[in-house]
């Protein structure tokens, strides 16, 4: 008789801890599910069926007072709601990367094209304008940075300095004009994170400054980085001007690049594309660089320290997307 008693204590004991579980069970499924509607409401604020579902959670806590059970039933249908409407959300996905490119310090230098062959991704050929081939120094502002549509605390707003040159890509008969980095400095670990990450990217942490200051009757657009306790600096003075860039100029051929490419190995490339309208620019009327070539971009590149720009604009940049990235497999030749 005792046992008997005592496997009854047990068996109430579990029932009631079932139940307990089944309660926070239901709360925790509830409260998840509410996250999940307003993650979908950041990424689309303009869906007018999610705040339909908003008003009936509301309702839900207004109308529950215990006595009906069958209001339990409604959490259920907000489930099936709620899934409606994610499956059926028209609007694109969020982009990986959205953001504002702002003031653009382009310097641009002639290289031998041999030079880049070893950083050539597979797929891909250089892109020349009239018959030259060019990398370019760019210093930028990154502002409003979203990261799959939304903002990251402390993220938002920082400076980027890049070595970059320019490729073509062959698909379906159309080319894809691209561009390839050799490096690109950020202030933010996290940022390199990601970049390198997700997107291979070739990304340095590093202590970066900026400037903008009015010069006579013009703008002085100054980006500074700091290796081995040596501040390396470019600067651009420009006029308050700002004119549209021409149609097959060269600035056009510098700027016009919306994709980007990034060799994994011999045989992968990563090809993602970087939305954004023409820009326009300032008149360029003088320009400084300072930079340690060779500490920061290796012995390939430590020829530019001495090599004159062959043209240096400032485009003023725009809001830009960057779209998620594609893996390109090449299969290798086997005899």
């Amino acid at each position: 008789m005792k046992t008997a008693f005592t496997i009854t204590k047990i068996i109430n004991i579990v029932a009631l801890l079932f139940l307990m579980l089944g309660a926070y069970g239901y709360a925790i499924t509830g409260l998840l599910q509410v996250i999940a509607a307003l993650l979908f409401v950041r990424l689309f604020p303009r869906n007018k069926l999610i705040y339909v579902y908003f008003g009936l959670v509301i309702t839900f806590f207004l109308i529950w007072d215990g006595e009906f059970d069958w209001v339990l039933a409604l959490p259920l249908l907000l489930v099936v709601f709620l899934t409606y409407i994610i499956y059926n959300q028209k609007s694109k996905p969020p982009s990986f990367l959205e953001a504002e490119w702002r003031n653009l310090a382009i310097i641009n230098y002639e290289v031998e094209p041999e030079i880049l062959q070893e950083y050539l991704p597979k797929g891909t050929e250089l892109d020349l304008w009239n018959g030259k081939c060019y990398v370019s120094l760019i210093g930028f502002m990154f502002e409003n940075t979203k990261l799959l549509g939304c903002k990251i605390p402390y993220h938002g707003d920082f400076e980027e300095v890049n070595l970059r040159f320019y490729v073509k890509r062959l698909e379906q008969d159309q080319w894809k004009r691209g561009v390839v980095f050799i490096k690109e400095i950020v202030p933010k670990r996290a940022l390199t994170f990601v970049a390198n990450t997700f997107y291979k990217e070739h990304y340095q942490t590093l202590p970066m400054r900026h400037g903008i200051q009015a010069k006579n009757d013009g703008l002085e657009f100054t980006y500074q980085w700091q290796l081995n306790g040596v501040w390396n600096t470019l600067s651009v003075e420009t006029a308050k001007k700002v004119s549209e860039i021409e149609i097959g100029s060269q600035a056009e051929f510098i700027t016009e690049h919306y994709f980007g490419y990034t060799k994994y190995n011999e045989n992968t490339t990563f090809e993602y594309e970087v939305r954004h309208p023409r820009w326009q620019q300032y008149e360029v009327i003088n320009h400084s660089v300072a930079v340690d070539f060779e500490s920061v971009y290796g012995k390939d590149f430590g020829f530019l320290k001495t090599q004159q720009p062959v043209s240096v604009f400032l485009a003023l940049g725009s809001e830009i997307s960057v779209e998620n990235k594609k893996r390109i497999n090449f299969k290798t030749k086997t005899s």
